[in-house]
């Protein structure tokens, strides 16, 4: 029953009733609907934190903190937007969580992946803009990286961004303008170099 709900969930034409049904079950202690439930955002969870950490045991930690999180906060969780809001608002909240306490500022992004089939000069390549993109998004003030890479790494809309950083969508669109801008700048003094 659980993987055929999981497809539901995984497919383009998510059923908000069947997802509200998968999580009222584990809300009610099925093991099964929340193992469903996790592995349904687990790799996009572990991907942003990896993203903003740059390390991948600190990003598994992070993203296990995140679920040890939603389990607690299942059970009062009340269906007044979107789940996959309520999940990365806990995932945002847990990153700042680490970097309030190491007092660490966000590290390099792996945004570029490198294909096998490419050539040597192809890969050369890629992994120059990588790191050069790399280092112009560690530049940016950290709004400014969390909507750039919400928005762009994982296809969120601005209304749902607005919700995960508790602030409007104006706030969200002008963060994501001023943060292309600077990139942009950015990218452009590096190429003058």
């Amino acid at each position: 029953m659980y993987k055929h709900l999981l497809h539901v969930i995984k497919s383009k034409a998510v059923s908000r009733i069947s997802q509200l049904k998968l999580i009222r079950q584990a809300q009610k202690g099925d093991t099964d609907a929340l193992e469903t439930i996790i592995n349904h955002y687990y790799d996009n969870i572990f991907s942003y934190l990896y993203r903003n950490t740059g390390d991948k045991a600190i990003a598994e930690d992070l993203t296990q903190d995140v679920f040890l999180k939603l389990v607690n906060a299942l059970a009062g969780y009340r269906p007044v937007g979107k789940f996959s809001n309520f999940v990365f608002t806990i995932a945002v909240n847990v990153r700042n969580d680490y970097y309030r306490k190491n007092k660490l500022s966000i590290q390099e992004y792996d945004l570029l992946n490198v294909d096998a089939g490419v050539d040597i000069e192809k890969i050369l390549i890629r992994k120059d803009q990588s790191s050069r993109l790399k280092e112009a998004i560690q530049k940016l003030p950290d709004a400014q990286k969390d909507t750039i890479l919400l928005r762009f790494f994982h296809d969120m809309k601005i209304k749902d961004i607005a919700k995960i950083t508790s602030t409007n969508p104006s706030t969200v669109k002008s963060r994501v303008s001023n943060g292309l801008k600077k990139l942009k700048s950015l990218l452009s003094e590096v190429d003058t170099h």
